[in-house]
């Protein structure tokens, strides 16, 4: 039998979890919403989703691709929360602002360019023989 302190705990766990949960789910719409870079990053992973799944890759193939995908996602999140912060502390032109969320910037992009050249690894062979048996 458990003591109401051990319940106590318990419910404080799960409403700990919950809360974590609406939180992080309360970042991805806020960037949804309001970032047009994360939307396009998001459209482009469901289609990199249709290519795999249409293409049949391999497991190894979904783990990398699928990885770089949450890469972008992660890097972008981490931005808008330094553009966030910045823009918390001054609305006014700072050149350490300007820094600060041009490395952000310059971060999300080195990925995506990361993530778009793995997932062209991944993919172009299989359009060449998609093309190959065509003609």
């Amino acid at each position: 039998m458990k003591t109401k302190k051990q319940e106590k705990k318990e419910i404080s766990l799960i409403r700990n979890i919950f809360n974590k949960c609406k939180y992080t789910c309360q970042g991805l719409s806020y960037c949804i919403k309001n970032e047009s870079s994360f939307l396009l990053e998001a459209i482009c992973a469901c289609l990199i989703i249709i290519m795999g799944i249409a293409f049949d890759i391999s497991f190894l193939d979904w783990v990398i691709s699928f990885g770089s995908l949450c890469l972008i996602s992660i890097v972008e999140l981490i931005n808008t929360a330094i553009e966030a912060t910045v823009d918390m502390f001054t609305q006014e032109y700072n050149e350490y602002a300007k820094v600060a969320k041009d490395c952000g910037s310059a971060a999300t992009g080195i990925m995506t360019v990361l993530a778009i050249i793995v997932n062209l690894i991944i993919f172009v062979p299989h359009f060449i023989k998609l093309f190959v048996t065509i003609f």
